[in-house]
This record gives C-alpha cells, structure tokens and sequence, in this order.
C-alpha cells in the first residue's frame, strides 16, 4: 500500500486536459500508440514520446478521509445521458455522453480530450494503464478465442459451434475504452466459530438376499465446536466504476477478463487517451467500496472455511472488521467489441493488457442434439451389452436398511444433550439437560414433538458453542444461568418452552 504523502488528499476539482496534441510537424491530430510510450500521426507518421517521470509513484489515499470529506461522488448529469460539446477545428456540435472525456467529430474526424471544469468533489484519475496492443490486434485475438484454444477448446469448438462462425462472423465495431475502476486495500481481522466434522468409520451387519450375513463399513461424523481467527490483507481490489459494464451480460464478462496487472499502473497522464474514448466514473466512492467490502467477505468467509480442522464443517459464522483502507482511482484499458453472426449481436470483451478475450457466441443445437444422439446410443449399447455378457447369474443385494423412528409420543421426563467444545486445543464436553413446559402430560408431549420436528437442539447449537467459547473464566453456575437466559427466549403457545434448564460438563 502506498505512502499516504500528499497530505491534502485526492487531486479534486481540476480539469481533464488543457491541450489538444496537435502534431509537431503538420499539425494534425496525434494518438497514442499501443504497447509503445509515445504519440503518432496517423497523417504524416510523425512520433512524439510520452515523457515519464523517472521514480513516479502512483499515490493511495485515505479511504475514510475521502468519503468523509464527500469526495468521489458521482457528477449530476443531464437525465437524457447525452451532453453537447464544439469541435475546436471545425466548429460543429458534437453529441457526446454524459461523463464521456473523449469525443471525435463525426464531421471533420477530429479528436479531443474534452477540456471541462469539474466540482470538486469529482476526482481526477489518479493513476492509468495504457493500452499495450493496437485494435488490429484485439481483432486478432479475438478469432483466435473464436477458433478456440488448446485441444479440448477446439474440439468444443468442431463439436458445438455453427461450422461457418469464422467466416461470417461480421465484427461491427471494436473501440478501446479507459474504463474508471475504484483499487481498494484494506486489512481485515476475522473471528470464527464452526462445528469441524471428523470422518470415522464402524463395521455394521446385514443380511443380503441369500440370507447370508455380512459387514461392511459406514463412514459417520463425529462433530466437534471450535473457533480461529486470522488477519488478511487484500491488495488493489477492483471494483469498476461504470455503470455501463453492470448491465446485461457486460458484468460477467468484465470479471472474466480480469486481473489486470495493477502493479504496472503509472501516474495518470491524458496523452494516453489520445486516440481512445474514456470514461468518468458513475459509481460512486463510497459505493463502491461496500461492492469491495462484499466482495472481501465472501472470501474471507472462504478462506476461514479452509482453516476449519478436521475433513468437513458446517455452521460456519464469520464476523470481520475491516481497517487502514485506501484507494486509488485508476484508469484501465478495455476493448469492447460486438459482433453479428445470423442477425444477431454478441458482446466480447478483450482486456487491453493481458489480451485476455471473454464474450458469448453461438451454439449449433443441430451439433448438440447429433452429439447427445451418439452419446446416448453409445451408453445404452454398453448398458446391453453388460446385461447379456457381464452380469452374473446372482447378484446379491443389500436389504434396505429400515427406517428409524425415534421420536417418541410423551415427553421424557428430562431431555439430555451432548455437544463438544475445543478450547485452547483441549476438547471440553458439555451436557445441557432439559424439562419441557407443559399444562398436562399431553401439552408436555405437544411441545417435544413440535421442539423435535423443528429441528431439536441442533439449530440451537451455535448459540450455546458461542457461549461456552466466548468466556474467559467459565463455570456451571455461570453456564446454566447464560444458557438458561438464552433458552428461556424461546416459546411455545406463548409460554416458556422448557420449565428447567441445567447445564454440566461432561
């Protein structure tokens, strides 16, 4: 994470660019060449190099200062999404979206960074990745990602898509575009409870159909209440600021085609977006972050899961606090690209870096019902011939094993429940002992069949681990009163469910 050294925070307020990049030698428009730091005339060949400060950092800043100080809120814009601005060459007006900081002229082909004055609580790009390949080769990338690679991409490809794809497959348009994204780090402390599942295996008996007694081995649970913690740090999460790219199927697409590289991110500087459209962010930052935050719980939530002991868990909970965020706001190359194929359009995203190619196109349900054909005749050709050749003349097979039915018609008197807890690596057993409320013997009995068919004790069990875990100096007298308090909140027709509550360690 970087420095916080700019002690005024975030560069606010200024505008986007102050030139128009005319070539040095015939005055025509100059545009940045992908994959190389410099500008170049498309009309005399003349090339210009991007200066870059040597040791220029791109700076984080402090996450909660700036949402504090209302900093990173969306600009209003006009509700028709749409914005006029004049050519500087030709004088026309030009019909730009709203938040666009790069237009061409529709008249004359001239293009500009367009040069306005922000609030200033809308905030500069901070940092920008410039395209590493020209649009020539984004089309290329892109037939290559339609011909499928590798051997089993391929054979996908021959087996599923439509046989003329390649072919016909019209590209429209494909335009580059800096898309804004919000980079968030941030430290984080999780505390965690779960029940860690330990496999063992018994030896039971049956009898199979020949009447013949036999064993066999059946895997069962032993499952055991235990709790962690652990400190992560999560480094230039993305999350994009564009409202455009959360519509339809652009959303997942945009996840595909990430990461992109962010340790390669410069200072930002407008000349990149010469010959490119970019946009301003629509998602704000204060929105974005709980889009980051989510995001970080969902792997946290992960990540705890996988330091459970044992060979499976369940009822996993995690609780996380996050702290020292920052943030930058970068700009990313993107192509987007749409293609036709049998009248109708399919979206590719193509990640400016890396070349990495994500997008829909179609299936051959002709190919897809031939193959499911083939598949099913060889399968039930197999299945045929295993029934005349390979099955013996008798197959035993295993009784069904009866159904349990345990829950009785009257309550017990009392109703004991074991659970496990380990502490400090030492395994503590509990037992929670229970009478059930009642008017008469047949309230009594209600009340049990209605605690068993919701579920027992079982939905309860997180709530008492959590108890037992979370004190410092445990003991009975405190376990029962916690507990007791705990399970006197449940009802059954308005009155207390259980009419005593006793709690001992096993």
């Amino acid at each position: 994470m970087g420095e916080h050294d700019n002690d005024q925070g975030p560069v606010e307020g200024q505008k986007t660019t102050a030139t128009t990049l005319p070539c040095g030698q015939c005055g025509a428009e100059l545009e940045f060449k992908p994959g190389a730091r410099e500008l170049k005339c498309g009309y005399c060949g003349h090339s210009q190099t991007i200066d870059v400060k040597e040791g220029a950092a791109v700076i984080e800043y402090d996450l909660n200062d700036a949402i504090a100080r209302y900093l990173g809120r969306t600009q209003r814009v006009d509700p028709a999404g749409k914005r006029e601005i004049k050519c500087q060459d030709c004088g026309a007006d030009i019909v730009v979206a709203a938040g666009a900081q790069t237009a061409r002229c529709d008249y004359c082909g001239g293009k500009r960074i367009i040069e306005e004055e922000l609030p200033p609580d809308v905030l500069q790009p901070e940092s920008i990745m410039p395209f590493a390949f020209a649009a020539a080769d984004g089309v290329e990338k892109f037939r290559k990602w339609l011909a499928g690679s590798g051997f089993f991409g391929r054979l996908f490809v021959k087996l599923f898509r439509p046989g003329a794809l390649q072919q016909r497959a019209n590209v429209q348009d494909l335009h580059g575009i800096y898309v804004p994204f919000w980079t968030y780090d941030s430290h984080a402390h999780s505390r965690w409870t779960a029940q860690a599942g330990y496999y063992y295996y018994v030896t039971e008996s049956y009898t199979d159909s020949q009447g013949k007694r036999r064993t066999r081995q059946v895997r069962k649970i032993r499952w055991v209440w235990t709790n962690g913690q652990r400190r992560d740090f999560f480094d230039d999460w993305l999350v994009c600021a564009s409202r455009q790219f959360y519509q339809g199927d652009l959303q997942k697409l945009m996840k595909k085609i990430e990461p992109f590289p962010t340790k390669a991110l410069i200072p930002y500087d407008a000349k990149y977006l010469a010959g490119f459209r970019a946009e301003r962010y629509s998602i704000d930052l204060k929105a974005g972050w709980e889009l980051a935050r989510n995001g970080m719980q969902a792997e946290l939530y992960a990540r705890c899961g996988r330091d459970v002991p044992g060979d499976t868990h369940r009822y996993l909970e995690v609780r996380s606090t996050y702290f020292g965020q920052s943030f930058k706001h970068a700009l990313l190359p993107v192509y987007v690209m749409a293609y036709q194929f049998q009248n109708k359009q399919y979206n590719v995203l193509i990640n400016g870096s890396t070349g990495e190619v994500q997008g829909a196109a179609p299936i051959s349900w002709i190919k897809v019902l031939i193959f499911s054909l083939v598949v099913a005749a060889i399968i039930g050709g197999a299945v045929a011939l295993f029934m005349i050749y390979g099955q013996p003349a008798s197959t035993p097979r295993p009784d069904p094993q009866p159904q349990q039915q345990n829950q009785q018609s009257a309550a017990p008197a009392s109703w004991d429940y074991d659970f496990d807890v380990l502490r400090d690596g030492r395994l503590e057993g509990w037992k929670v002992t229970l009478k059930f409320n009642g008017r008469d013997d047949a309230d009594r009995a209600a009340n049990y069949r209605d605690f068993i068919d919701n579920g027992g004790m079982a939905q309860h069990e997180p709530e008492l681990a959590d108890i037992v875990m979370n004190q410092a100096q445990f003991n009975t007298t405190a376990a029962t009163r916690l507990i007791g308090q705990y399970l006197a909140t449940h009802k059954w027709n308005d009155n207390p469910r259980f009419a005593d509550v006793s709690v001992r360690r096993r």
